[in-house]
């Protein structure tokens, strides 16, 4: 079988696509050097006051240590939710330390989403691909629901080449994460496109407690290196650079051959004791082979291994790289200003075979898809601090949000890589526009108020190459706005226990070639209306207890199209859930946490004959518990588990679950640190990922309709040493 679809060898355009890709990685992997060298130099030059640094360094960390335990035991869930930046506002929500994302077990980037509880991120297609997410019973594809963001910069791309929303996380360096900023629901005036199931912000790293150096090496072809220098300059600069060089072949018999490389540079200065900038720099390269989806039959018949491939010329490459400058300011004693400025280069293919032989019984039907874009955006906000009238504290915040992709995208018909014809070949011009406005209220130590509303705009345009003119024309132009209300209310009833009320509308927007097609075009912003009720107790101070209902109604489900690789707008669909998770941290050496969420996700239309959801997960289970000692052991075990959910609307198709057991041990002596990592402890069997797909092999004359899926790793051991200096 897979003889037959690489017939005909590597074509000349495929070698061309390989020459591009390495001389990408080349490039970036000169950059990397280049960066390194000028910290080498650096490094030489202040020699002489290494130890001054270091001590300053150690200070500042242990200062700013200081000051966030000071702050989380000073102040209780009001206070913090009426005058912090980072608060949940609701049961669901959380700020996730760097100190507990370390303690988890990583293989990829997207891992430490699953430190949100509720959220799990799994993969296929090869390394290289964007992840796809489970979130309050919607299997989100690559994003298309879940907003994520690296310090305000958006990471979901708009219009993409492979489904909307499109949030790739290879380019982050899992060491410079200091924490992330969970969000659930639509309740937050700032968070805009995509935040409809939930929202993670990740805080990447101004200084580091350590500079240091690490290579890792592992079962199948695992091998990677990463390497940091932070530092302090003066009184008022602070410098972080990182760098990492990681391979991996997995377990698959095509070997995956994924490669990447990654740089980071953030310098931060202090223009006051008030206000500050910050600038920082991403760079990501990748290129990798996949094995693609396999029909489950394929495998029970003999005619692959589950590890095997039917078309092993699939797989891609990705380009993306990120500038952007903050600025930082508190005016006076009762306004602060922060502003973000970001642009984006990203370049994007990928090839992949969903059906076989469906369309094309001689060529097959493997596709290329293809994205470039430049990104642009703006967003700034204000804040007018505590006014207090009598016992009632009144905060004010307004921002302004603008976005502007220049997009370039393809569809192409294959054959080993080589193209046959174009589907598409389009040119998108999308600008975004969102203002909030909102205001915060509380009353003494038990009431908080929250209102708020934000209003967006987006206009799109979209140029069809390929057929600009006729009833299957892409071409034209759309707009589209929304106003969507916000109200969180949160009652102490007592210190230790707080409860919340959540109601927000949101939005996904759709892709813009779907919203100008001639011919039944889609709404190109879909509302999504949620509700929260929810508690978060505190029966002892280690230990914080919550628990969250919810539900989602949501205007337009995006559903999966097989044939085309992408997803497709669908009928309004509703979703009610409850979580319950915990945290036990007990004197900073021992802690543990338990997330359980029950979802039921169902078409309103009674879409299909039962009206389920195609893959949306009906329950997910993280939990774990860790300990790091005075004497430098530390270690955790943490099993993550999805539940069986229907494949297909009329639950004819299933999909199966798993669980997963993870575990790391290491330790710590003075300026070395040893670990070992070990993934799917227990060495399950279990399919990562899912789909209802229907499909034709060569030696078959019908189509098949049946779940094929895209095997999980088996147990996977990792070792890391690392030096700190």
């Amino acid at each position: 079988m897979a003889n037959a679809m690489a017939q005909g060898g590597v074509t000349q355009k495929a070698a061309t696509h390989r020459a591009d890709e390495g001389r990408s990685l080349r490039k970036t992997g000169i950059v990397i050097l280049v960066c390194a060298g000028i910290l080498v130099h650096a490094e030489r030059a202040s020699a002489h006051d290494k130890r001054e640094d270091a001590e300053a360094q150690r200070a500042f960390s242990e200062e700013e240590q200081a000051r966030e335990q000071a702050k989380a035991e000073a102040k209780d869930a009001v206070d913090v939710f009426v005058s912090g930046d980072r608060t949940p506002g609701s049961a669901s929500g959380a700020t996730i330390t760097g100190s507990e994302l370390k303690a988890r077990p990583k293989l990829r980037p997207a891992d430490a989403l699953q430190a949100a509880g509720g959220l799990i991120a799994v993969q296929h297609a090869g390394g290289g691909k964007a992840n796809q997410y489970f979130l309050r019973g919607f299997d989100i594809d690559h994003g298309t629901d879940l907003l994520l963001t690296i310090d305000g910069v958006p990471v979901n791309l708009v219009s993409h080449g492979h489904g909307q929303g499109y949030a790739d996380l290879n380019f982050v360096i899992p060491e410079v994460i200091t924490s992330l900023d969970v969000y659930k629901g639509s309740y937050h005036t700032e968070l805009g496109d995509f935040a409809t199931a939930g929202s993670v912000n990740f805080r990447l790293a101004d200084i580091l407690p350590e500079s240091f150096a690490a290579a890792s090496v592992g079962q199948y072809g695992i091998l990677r290196g990463v390497g940091t220098v932070s530092r302090t300059v003066g009184d008022d600069w602070r410098f972080t650079v990182a760098g990492e060089v990681a391979t991996q072949d997995g377990p698959f018999e095509n070997a995956e051959k994924y490669r990447r490389m990654n740089a980071y540079l953030r310098a931060t200065h202090d223009l006051s004791p008030s206000s500050s900038v910050t600038m920082t720099w991403m760079s990501h390269t990748g290129r990798w082979r996949a094995n693609g989806q396999l029909p489950a039959r394929a495998v029970a018949s003999g005619l692959i291994d589950r590890f095997g491939t039917l078309d092993p010329t699939e797989g891609g490459t990705t380009q993306r790289h990120i500038a952007s400058l903050r600025y930082n300011a508190r005016i006076a004693d009762d306004a602060a200003l922060d502003v973000l400025a970001y642009a984006q280069r990203y370049d994007w293919r990928l090839y992949s075979n969903f059906t076989f032989f469906l369309d094309d019984p001689v060529n097959g039907d493997q596709i290329e898809q293809t994205d470039g874009r430049w990104v642009f955006g703006v967003n700034g906000g204000a804040r007018l601090l505590h006014r207090h009238f009598g016992p009632v504290q009144i905060e004010t915040r307004a921002g302004l949000q603008v976005r502007s992709d220049g997009i370039d995208n393809g569809l192409f018909h294959t054959r080993a890589t080589e193209r046959l014809d174009t589907r598409v070949d389009a040119g998108i011009s999308q600008t975004s526009l969102g203002l909030y406005v909102e205001e915060r209220l509380a009353y003494k130590k038990w009431l908080a108020v929250r209102a708020g509303v934000r209003v967006d705009r987006l206009d799109v345009s979209v140029t069809d190459r390929k057929t600009p003119t006729g009833p299957e024309s892409l071409e034209g132009s759309a707009g589209d706005m929304l106003a969507s209300p916000k109200l969180s209310v949160v009652l102490a009833p007592h210190t230790t226990t707080q409860l919340y009320l959540n109601y927000g509308r949101g939005f996904h927007s759709n892709d813009a070639r779907g919203a100008t097609r001639r011919t039944d075009p889609a709404t190109l912003l879909v509302p999504a209306t949620t509700y929260e009720v929810g508690a978060r107790v505190r029966p002892w101070r280690p230990l914080v207890l919550t628990a969250a209902a919810y539900r989602i109604d949501l205007d337009s489900e995006l559903v999966w199209s097989g044939d085309a690789g992408t997803t497709e707008p669908s009928e309004a669909t509703r979703r009610i859930g409850l979580e319950m998770g915990g945290r036990l941290n007990l004197n900073r050496w021992l802690f543990a946490d338990v997330d359980l969420t029950l979802n039921r996700a169902a078409f309103k239309g009674n879409a299909g004959n039962g009206g389920a959801v195609a893959l949306a997960p009906t329950r997910t289970l993280s939990a774990g518990i860790g300990a790091r000692a005075k004497f430098g052991t530390f270690g955790s075990l943490r099993v993550r588990h999805v539940g069986e959910r229907p494949a297909n609307e009329d639950g004819s198709l299933v999909a199966e679950g798993f669980t997963i057991v993870d575990a790391q041990v290491g330790h710590r002596y003075k300026a070395f640190e040893a670990t070992v990592d070990v993934q799917n402890l227990l060495n399950s069997e279990w399919r990562e990922v899912q789909f209802a797909t229907t499909s034709r092999l060569a030696n078959e004359a019908k189509p098949v309709d049946e779940v094929n899926f895209t095997p999980g790793w088996p147990i996977t051991v990792r070792a890391t040493l690392a030096a700190y200096f």
